[in-house]
């Protein structure tokens, strides 16, 4: 068997590689609801109005 031999389907999607790193879509989740919560806030902080 030769290197040439190999076929395209060995290879794994970039997406399952992504996909099966379990601590980095637990951070990206983390990331995105405290960006979200931090960003309503400011939303709700700044709809306030003044006076």
């Amino acid at each position: 068997m030769t290197p040439d031999d190999s076929t395209p389907t060995d290879e794994v999607p970039v997406m399952q590689r992504l996909y099966d790193r379990i601590w980095l879509l637990a951070a990206a989740a983390l990331a995105f609801f405290a960006i979200s919560y931090v960003g309503w806030g400011w939303a709700d902080v700044f709809s306030v109005p003044a006076g």
